[in-house]
């Protein structure tokens, strides 16, 4: 490792600055055509965002401070309110076909993204619980895969098919690190992959979407399009860019340019050097997250950063791949940089968890 353990939290939280200020930037600039033709104010979203980031500071104190003791203990009752919550959004009005979110005077907010919070904490606390050497049999596993499998389902009844997709492979690297038998993890992707299938097959538009990754060019102006659109912002950005500001794709000709997309604005306006540039901090992000985590003095504090870093990290790589073209367009944002007020709180609250055991490292 390149730095000493008493410094390890010092970078990891320069580097987390860095990437909210970054993403601050390009949200800025990719999101001001939207906010224009919405309400007439070019500055509207970006205030917006600016007021949640503010909470998203609060939620990062919370968690950076909070007892991880007292997480540890009451982290089953906020499981349940959890999953109230997800039920809730049954009882919501559709957005775009999809039933993501729970409405209170004019605030919105998404109840999968808390998710990642509860079940990273329940998840820490179940494993740490066990001896993995010894405690390897299938009973081990039933209960966090039963919990597991609720949530899960219930994400993709509320049509968020990508953001179940998500958490599966988050569980499954998981499973893998804590050391689960490969023959038991094997049996669960292979239970897991039928079903998921037949759930993708359920709704036609989500089978129309992996024709339109894998053959893009077929239909250009409709399913193809933004696949096409985000691919040429990149290539139009070159090594430098358009300059900050001077892209093009985000004035109508990209669907969620400032969410989705984010990432081929931040390419077209910054170019190759831009992109490396966020892509290093995404892996210096998880870089120094894992350290934190291998130092921990104890197996609940190691699942507790590992999960929150993989979180984000994962998310965030997922991302760029749709970005790119290597993965169907989903409904997956990119960490700190994306629009969402649930996403950066949420972002930003196990950005705290991961401070909150670095803390503690030089007392090792």
């Amino acid at each position: 490792m390149f730095v000493e353990i008493n410094s390890l939290r010092m970078c990891y939280l320069l580097v987390l600055l860095l990437l909210v200020a970054y993403g601050l930037v390009v949200f800025y600039t990719s999101s001001f055509f939207l906010s224009l033709e919405l309400t007439g104010n070019p500055n509207f979203l970006f205030f917006t965002r600016l007021n949640y980031l503010f909470l998203s500071f609060i939620a990062f104190l919370v968690f950076e401070r909070i007892s991880l003791d007292f997480l540890k203990k009451t982290i089953f009752p906020v499981l349940i309110v959890t999953l109230f919550l997800i039920m809730a959004t049954f009882l919501a009005p559709s957005i775009s076909g999809a039933k993501r979110w729970i409405f209170f005077q004019g605030i919105s907010i998404q109840p999968s993204e808390i998710f990642k919070i509860s079940f990273t904490v329940y998840l820490s606390a179940y494993l740490s619980k066990f001896d993995l050497r010894k405690n390897n049999g299938v009973s081990y596993w039933l209960k966090p895969m039963f919990i597991f499998a609720i949530f899960w389902v219930l994400i993709i009844l509320q049509n968020d098919y990508s953001t179940a997709i998500y958490f599966a492979i988050l569980f499954f690297i998981v499973l893998f690190v804590s050391n689960m038998a490969f023959s038991y993890v094997f049996a669960i992707v292979i239970t897991f992959l039928p079903v998921s299938a037949i759930f993708l097959m359920l709704e036609p538009y989500r089978v129309s979407r992996i024709f339109a990754f894998l053959n893009p060019y077929e239909d250009p102006s409709g399913k193809g399009y933004q696949i096409i659109a985000s691919l040429n912002a990149l290539k139009s950005g070159g090594i430098l860019g358009k300059g900050l500001g001077m892209g093009e794709v985000k004035l109508g000709k990209l669907p969620e340019a400032n969410s989705d997309f984010i990432f081929s604005v931040l390419g077209e306006e910054l170019g190759f050097l831009g992109v490396l540039f966020a892509i290093s901090l995404f892996f210096l992000f998880f870089y120094f997250g894992y350290f934190i985590a291998i130092n921990s003095n104890s197996r609940f504090k190691f699942f507790l950063a590992f999960i929150s870093s993989l979180a984000i990290f994962l998310q965030s790589i997922m991302n760029i791949l749709i970005a790119i073209g290597l993965l169907p367009p989903t409904g997956i944002n990119l960490p700190f940089f994306s629009s969402g007020g649930s996403s950066i709180i949420v972002t930003m609250a196990l950005s705290g968890l991961i401070s909150n055991v670095a803390k503690n490292l030089s007392n090792n």
